[in-house]
């Protein structure tokens, strides 16, 4: 029975000096941001020369632990991945050196959705008609959407002019929120938060400023109708313009012809007018007519004298009369010869005219 107990108390002192031998972790704290989990510590104090591991643990629903981090040198411990949105969880973490482990530090039991900061939301600022709008998006979550997690969430809103010590404040339910009397050409800052547990907000936004347009600004849109709006206007009538100028040149053209002759008209005609046959119709002239005075006598015949006076009248009149036929006739071959001459002048103006 001494034995025993001397047995047990030495196993109880090898215990306490090994469970002393290696010191716990210090300052061990539970980090949650838009629904994540990440437990972190600080390595024990005075053991700058030593490198310890750590073994992080959480329980889960069947309510024992689960180890995440084995032997890891680093100073936490990311449980995201073994996590939901509503459950209820507890972590512990250890130091190990050696072999030899120190004892468990153990977080309190905890809902992640009730201990989980949220980020800031993101903010733009709109300005037009001497009105201000606030245009607000949510955080992301890492787990689910900030409205599936959190049933009422609103947002607050603080304006102030830019500057001035002096801030306005707004609690609205909507993303979008008109700014309410400000006053025109003046520079606002805004920076909003979101309201997602009673008494608990996310971070503020980056402070975010405009000038409050004036209140006869005309709209974009409106300008932009009126530019194009103009500038078909102006198309057309160029268009118009162009259209009534040619058809006026092309009138003009049909009413008063440009008398210059084209130019293979005109060589044509420089090459004709050296030919034999246009050289003599230049050339010749116009013919004379050739005609001998007839005079009739009726006389009654006396004697055989008178008889043969008459005769040789006949004769010389019939000689007379042979020769203007001769006359009349070279004229008539020589007119025949110009005719066929013009009619052939007359064919060759008519090709260049079709050409």
């Amino acid at each position: 029975m001494t034995a025993l107990s001397g047995l047990s108390a030495l196993l109880c002192f090898i215990v306490y000096v090994s469970t002393e031998s290696v010191p716990i972790p210090e300052d061990v704290r539970v980090k949650s941001l838009d629904m994540g989990l990440v437990l972190e510590w600080d390595p024990p104090q005075n053991t700058t020369n030593k490198l310890f591991n750590y073994t992080a643990e959480i329980k889960n629903w069947r309510d024992f632990y689960e180890p995440i981090c084995v032997r890891s040198s680093s100073l936490s411990c990311d449980f995201i991945n073994n996590i939901t949105t509503f459950g209820a969880y507890q972590l512990r973490v250890r130091t190990e050196l050696h072999g030899e482990t120190s004892d468990w530090v153990e977080t309190e039991n905890f809902k992640v959705d009730e201990i989980t900061e949220i980020s800031a939301p993101r903010v733009e600022l709109t300005s037009r008609k001497g009105q201000t709008e606030v245009d607000i998006t949510d955080p992301p979550l890492k787990k689910r959407d900030l409205r599936d997690v959190y049933t009422h969430v609103s947002y607050l809103i603080l304006y102030w002019k830019k500057g001035e010590a002096k801030k306005e404040e707004l609690i609205r339910d909507q993303t979008r929120v008109m700014l309410p009397n400000l006053e025109p050409l003046v520079n606002y800052c805004v920076e909003v938060a979101v309201l997602y547990m009673p008494n608990k907000t996310s971070q503020f936004s980056n402070m975010t400023c405009v000038t409050n347009s004036s209140s006869h600004e005309a709209e974009p849109g409106l300008i932009a109708v009126v530019l194009l709006v103009s500038f078909l206007v102006v198309l057309f009538a160029v268009v118009l313009i162009f259209l009534a100028v040619w058809y006026s040149y092309k009138v003009c053209r049909i009413i008063f012809p440009d008398p210059k002759l084209p130019e293979n008209l005109k060589q044509f005609l420089s090459q004709q007018s050296q030919s034999p046959i246009l050289s003599a119709m230049q050339e010749s002239t116009q013919l004379k007519e050739h005609f001998n005075e007839l005079r009739i006598f009726q006389m009654e015949p006396d004697s055989s004298q008178d008889n043969q006076q008459i005769e040789e009248l006949f004769r010389i009149q019939t000689d007379k009369d042979e020769c203007i036929e001769a006359d009349i006739k070279h004229s008539s071959e020589e007119n025949s010869e110009m005719a066929s001459t013009t009619s052939e002048e007359k064919h060759l103006l008519a090709e260049l005219t079709l050409l």
